[in-house]
């Protein structure tokens, strides 16, 4: 269940909680969600250093560099190729970050990771698994759970066999075919990214369509799917520790010229404090059936998906009793903090237990372990002879 707002604030996080001694908070990345990332990262730092925690901010270059940044910087410093302040770090694997030095590197010692990075290889477990195989712990979804959601095709499969409503959904093929698309007008999507970049919709013919599949993270594969012209978007986030909990439910407001879709704009230029002043209805005014059924398909989606973390989810709503999946965002921007605010969790609690949660799983899938025992080897011939 959400938590009742005359809850708010009760738990107050205590310096060092849970056994946890130096944070890594990472952002960046080379996404086209970087400069979000790069905000959500700020936060994220301030708010442990302001509870007390020993938090090293790292920030990942458009270029996929490493640098430790100052805490307190701010977001115009990153305007910049290097902020000021900035020390060059680098991740080896299984060393972990280290900072370099004149005659040699010394490990920053963190014991986990909170991964503030948006979509890209930040977000589709492509951070995570590095991480991990560094020996370091990091808070989120494990990387086949991150590459899941960002897969848009194959979150609605998944959904689909879990009984969960979704958008039909089809893959503009490679070569542009377009034999099996839902009837125009269609909204064209990027397969995997988030943050409704290269989003268009209102598309009414296929050439059209082709084109986008052609340009930016498009490129990586577009799927199309049918225009649900006058549906609401409704989106919730939920988190799995210390137990599992369902945040408060916000009904973003659109601008009408948006043609039906909730933009990059309206998320996170619309004022000063980006997404958290995004113009939005929370909590969400519905109907107590459709409040239902988003809880229980949130449940449905975190353990079916193996979710863990903060992520959100997002329906689409048609005011009546139609609800549909959007899509699952395993690291959403700001870690929905203003959801949980309205669900009486601090910003200061969210990232504290997402960092607790970090620490007390595996460093490595069990999957991952080296557990060969060299008799293939050894019972080998050569490889000349296996490929005669």
């Amino acid at each position: 269940m959400a938590l009742r707002p005359d809850r708010r604030r009760a738990r107050r996080v205590d310096a060092y909680s849970h056994g946890v001694g130096r944070v890594g908070v990472v952002f960046g990345g080379p996404s086209p969600e970087h400069d979000i990332s790069i905000l959500t990262g700020l936060q994220a730092a301030r708010s442990l250093a302001g509870a007390g925690r020993d938090v090293c901010a790292l920030y990942w270059t458009k270029s996929a560099a490493w640098l430790r940044v100052p805490v307190e910087a701010e977001a115009r410093d990153f305007l910049d190729p290097e902020p000021t302040g900035a020390v060059e770090v680098e991740l080896r694997v299984p060393d972990g970050f280290q900072e370099r030095r004149r005659m040699r590197s010394t490990a920053l010692e963190l014991d986990a990771v909170l991964n503030c990075c948006h979509g890209g290889p930040g977000e589709d477990g492509t951070l995570t698994g590095l991480l991990a195989l560094a020996g370091l712990r990091v808070s989120g979804p494990r990387p086949q759970a991150c590459a899941l959601a960002m897969d848009k095709l194959a979150t609605a499969a998944v959904a689909a066999q879990c009984d969960i409503p979704t958008i039909p959904t089809a893959l503009l093929g490679v070569d542009g075919d377009g034999a099996e698309l839902p009837p125009a007008p269609w909204v064209v999507k990027p397969r995997f990214g988030g943050s409704s970049l290269g989003v268009e919709a209102g598309v009414e013919d296929l050439d059209t369509a082709r084109a986008l599949a052609q340009q930016g993270v498009g490129r990586a594969g577009t799927l199309v799917q049918p225009l649900l012209d006058g549906w609401h978007d409704v989106n919730v986030a939920a988190r799995t520790y210390p137990t599992i909990a369902i945040s408060e439910i916000e009904r973003p407001l659109r601008d009408a010229d948006t043609g039906g879709i909730y933009g990059y704009g309206e998320k996170y230029l619309a004022g000063g404090a980006g997404m958290e002043s995004a113009p939005r209805e929370l909590p969400a005014q519905l109907p107590n059936e459709i409040r239902a059924r988003i809880h229980e398909y949130t449940r449905q989606i975190v353990e079916n998906f193996a979710l863990t973390g903060a992520p959100r989810i997002d329906f689409l709503w048609d005011g009546s009793d139609g609800l549909v999946l959007c899509e699952v965002n395993a690291i959403p921007g700001a870690w929905g903090t203003y959801l949980w605010d309205a669900a009486g969790v601090s910003r200061e609690q969210l990232f504290d237990d997402l960092v607790a949660e970090a620490v007390k799983g595996p460093v490595l899938d069990p999957q991952w372990a080296a557990s060969s025992d060299g008799r293939a080897l050894r019972a080998a011939g050569t490889i000349a002879a296996k490929l005669a």
